[in-house]
C-alpha cells in the first residue's frame, strides 16, 4: 500500500515537529504527526518515546480486531505520555493515522486535526477531545476509496482556508500540483507555525510521490528562510518538493526509537539539475494541454450523443455518490439515523441503474453499491471476528446432523435427533443414546441446580440426562403437551408450542412432573414462533423477526428499536437471554451474524452485531449457540463442529 505523501511545515517558530511512518503488517501502515511546546525537554526523544509504543503494541498484538488492536497501542502510549510528564494543560499536537489497506483509524491530541477530501467534499475526522490526563481519548474509523486526499494537520486549517478552497486544491488530478499550491495557499495566507502531512489514496503522480521521511521536520538550517519568504515562485516550489524526494529514505523495518534525526540536505546541486531540465518540461506542458483540449471536446460530443435514457441514469449515480457523501459526513459526527436516510437514498438511486435496460453504467453501480453495503455495516456499529475451533466432533460420531448446544457446569452437550455428546473444550466423548424408540429429539434445556438436562422429543415425551442415567419422564397429563422448543426457569419447564398459539408450563416434583397449565394467558399471537428464552419474563422471536415478551402470562408493550438496515427473519433464528446478562441476542445464521439488543422495559434497543465468517471452516450452517454469564465470549455450533469467539 504504497500512498504518495508529502510533509511540510510552514513558518516555524522554533517549536519542533515531528513526521514519522512505519509498515506494521501486510497493508498495515502507521503515520505519525507531531508538534511539541517550546518548553518541552528533549521533544524528538518525547516523540520517539510514544510513537514507539504504538508501534511495539501493534507489531507484537495478536489481538485480531484492527480497532482494538489500534485501541491497546493508544493506550500504551498514554501510559508512556504520563511517564514523561507531557500531558496536561498544554498537551502536543499529535495525530496517529493506522491503515489497515482501506480501513483507516484515527485518534490525536490537543488542537490538532484530520480532514477527508472526497468529491469535492471536505469532512472533519477527527473530534478534539474535552482535556483530561491521557493523550489520547477517541478513535474515529472509517474506510477509504480510491482518490480520497487525507489531511493529518498540528492545527486547524480551515480557519486560514475555506473548505471549497481546501477541496478544490486538493481535489486536482495531478497529485503533486495539488499539494505544492495548497501548501503555497497555507503559506501565503497564514503566518501560524503548521507541520502538515498530506496522503493521497491511489493517486498517481508524474514524478515519484515525496516520501514521508522517517525524520525530523527541523528548523536545524537557520540559513533557509521560512517557506513563506522562500516560496516566491512556482520553480522553487517544485524545487523543495524535488528535495524532499531525494532525501535518504529509511529502511522498511527501522523501530521508531533508532531513527536519527536528519538535517535538510545541500540543494544547490539540485537546483541546477531542475533548470537544466525546465524547457523540455515546458515543453510537456504545452503538449498535455493540448491534448486535454482534445480530451475536453471528445467528452462534450459523447455528452450530446448520449440518450435521454443515458443522461437520466448517469444523474442517478451522481445522486447516488453524493448521498454516499453525506451519509459519511453523518457517520463521522455519530448521526446514525440521518447516515441511514442518506444510504437509502443512494441504494434507491442505484437500484434504479439495475433496473433500466441499459448496461452502460452496471460496472459503476456495482461499485458504489458495495461502497453502501460497507457504510451500512459501519453505521450500525457492525465489527467482524473469525470463529476459533474448540472441538470437532465427527471425530466421534459420523455423519452428524447436530440439532442443539446445552452448557452446564463448564461443558458442552450437543444433541442430534437420538443422542447426546458431552465435550470438554477438545474432548470429546462417546454418544449416548436418547431416544430408543422411533421419536425424535427436537429441543434440549439445562437445569444447572439439579446438574440435569432436558430434552424435549416428538413422542411426545420428556427425558432427563444426569450424569450419564437417562430417564424418560412422567406427567399428571396423560399425554406430554407437544411442542418445538423447551425452556426451564426454576423448577418449572416451559414448552412452545406454536400451533396450540400457548407455552405449556409443567412443574418438577420429586418423581414426575405436574400436568400442563396454561401460561399465555393473554392470547397473545405466538403462532410464528420458532424459539424463545427466559430471564424471569419470556422472549419469543417469530419467523418474521418480530418479539414478543411475556410476564406472567400477559403480553407487554414490547417491540425491537432501531434494528439493522438488513433485516433478519426465517426459521432458524435464535434468541438468548439470562437473569445475568443486560442484553438480547439473536443468532440470524442466514447472515452469518449475532445482533446484540439492551434490554428494557418497552423496547429491545439494537446496539451492534458480530459478523462470523472463517476462510478455512464451513459456517453456513450454524445451529444454535450460547453466551457466558459474563457476555464476552460467543459458543456457535454447526452440523459437526464447536466454535468460539469474543464479542
Amino acid at each position: 500500500m504504497a500512498f504518495p505523501v508529502h510533509t511540510f511545515e510552514t513558518n516555524p517558530e522554533g517549536n519542533l515537529g515531528y513526521a514519522f511512518h512505519q509498515l506494521v503488517g501486510e497493508g498495515q501502515e502507521l503515520y505519525f504527526l507531531a508538534k511539541f511546546p517550546t518548553e518541552t525537554p528533549e521533544p524528538q526523544a518525547m516523540a520517539e518515546t510514544i510513537f514507539g509504543a504504538i508501534v511495539d503494541h501493534m507489531e507484537a498484538s495478536k489481538i485480531e480486531d484492527h480497532y482494538d488492536r489500534f485501541e491497546d497501542a493508544l493506550k500504551a502510549a498514554n501510559i508512556e505520555a504520563k511517564k514523561n510528564n507531557i500531558t496536561g494543560k498544554n498537551p502536543p499536537e499529535i495525530v496517529v493515522a493506522y491503515f489497515d489497506f482501506h480501513q483507516l483509524y484515527l485518534s490525536q491530541s490537543g488542537p490538532s486535526e484530520a480532514y477527508l477530501v472526497r468529491d469535492h467534499g471536505v469532512s472533519q475526522i477527527t473530534e478534539v477531545a474535552d482535556q483530561a490526563d491521557d493523550l489520547f481519548l477517541n478513535i474515529l474509523s472509517g474506510q477509504v476509496m480510491v482518490d480520497d486526499v487525507i489531511l493529518l494537520s498540528s492545527n486547524r486549517i480551515l480557519r486560514t482556508l475555506t473548505a471549497n478552497e481546501l477541496a478544490d486544491t486538493l481535489g486536482k488530478q495531478n497529485f503533486r500540483q495539488a499539494t505544492n499550491q495548497f501548501r503555497q495557499e497555507l503559506s501565503q495566507k497564514s503566518e501560524e507555525d503548521l507541520l502538515v502531512t498530506i496522503i493521497g489514496i491511489g493517486k498517481k503522480e508524474e514524478t515519484p510521490a515525496a516520501g514521508f521521511l522517517n525524520r525530523m521536520v527541523s528548523t536545524a538550517e537557520k540559513a533557509a528562510a521560512p517557506i513563506k519568504e522562500a516560496m516566491s515562485s512556482e520553480e522553487t516550489l517544485v524545487e523543495k518538493d524535488h528535495l524532499e524526494e531525494n532525501s535518504p529514505p529509511p529502511a522498511v523495518n527501522q523501530t521508531v526509537k533508532k531513527s536519527p534525526s536528519m538535517a535538510m540536505p545541500n540543494t544547490n546541486a539540485s537546483f541546477k539539475k531542475l533548470k537544466n531540465f525546465r524547457p523540455q518540461k515546458n515543453l510537456i506542458i504545452l503538449a498535455g494541454v493540448v491534448l486535454l483540449l482534445l480530451l475536453i471536446i471528445l467528452a462534450v460530443k459523447s455528452i450530446n450523443w448520449e440518450s435521454e435514457e443515458e443522461v437520466g441514469l448517469r444523474e442517478e449515480l451522481n445522486i447516488a455518490r453524493e448521498a454516499l457523501q453525506q451519509a459519511d459526513t453523518f457517520i463521522i459526527q455519530g448521526e446514525r439515523e440521518s447516515a441511514k436516510e442518506y444510504l437509502n437514498k443512494a441504494d434507491q438511486a442505484v437500484q434504479t441503474v439495475f433496473k433500466s435496460n441499459s448496461k452502460l453504467f452496471r460496472s459503476d453501480a456495482q461499485f458504489i453499491l458495495a461502497a453502501i453495503k460497507d457504510k451500512q455495516l459501519q453505521v450500525e456499529n457492525a465489527k467482524q471476528a473469525t470463529p476459533s475451533l474448540v472441538a470437532d466432533l465427527g471425530s466421534k460420531s459420523d455423519n452428524l446432523s447436530a440439532r442443539g448446544l446445552l452448557e452446564l457446569e463448564g461443558s458442552f452437550y450437543v444433541f442430534d435427533n437420538k443422542n447426546v455428546i458431552k465435550t470438554v473444550r477438545n474432548v470429546v466423548e462417546s454418544p449416548s443414546v436418547l431416544s430408543a424408540s422411533g421419536g425424535s429429539v427436537l429441543a434440549g434445556a439445562s437445569r444447572s441446580d439439579q446438574k440435569t438436562l432436558i430434552f424435549l422429543t416428538d413422542d411426545p415425551r420428556l427425558i432427563e440426562y444426569r450424569e450419564g442415567i437417562i430417564t424418560p419422564m412422567q406427567t399428571q397429563d396423560e399425554n406430554w403437551k407437544k411442542g418445538i422448543d423447551i425452556k426451564t426457569y426454576g423448577r418449572f419447564v416451559y414448552v412452545l408450542a406454536p400451533t396450540d398459539n400457548q407455552i405449556w408450563k409443567y412443574e418438577r416434583r420429586s418423581a414426575n412432573y405436574s400436568g400442563a397449565t396454561a401460561y399465555n394467558t393473554g392470547n397473545a399471537e405466538i403462532a410464528d414462533a420458532v424459539n424463545f428464552t427466559i430471564d424471569g419474563s419470556i422472549y419469543i422471536i417469530s419467523a418474521s423477526g418480530e418479539i414478543t415478551k411475556l410476564f406472567r402470562g400477559e403480553a407487554q408493550d414490547y417491540d425491537f428499536k432501531e434494528l439493522p438496515s438488513i433485516p433478519f427473519s426465517g426459521p432458524n433464528l435464535k434468541i438468548y437471554t439470562s437473569a445475568e446478562l443486560d442484553y438480547l441476542y439473536v443468532l440470524d445464521p442466514d447472515n452469518k451474524r449475532l445482533l446484540v439488543f439492551t434490554k428494557g422495559d418497552r423496547f429491545a434497543t439494537y446496539r451492534r452485531q458480530v459478523m462470523f465468517q472463517s476462510e478455512t471452516e464451513n459456517l453456513e450452517n450454524v445451529r444454535d449457540f450460547f453466551i457466558d454469564t459474563s457476555g464476552q465470549k460467543v459458543t456457535i455450533l454447526t452440523e459437526d463442529k464447536i466454535f468460539e469467539f469474543n464479542l
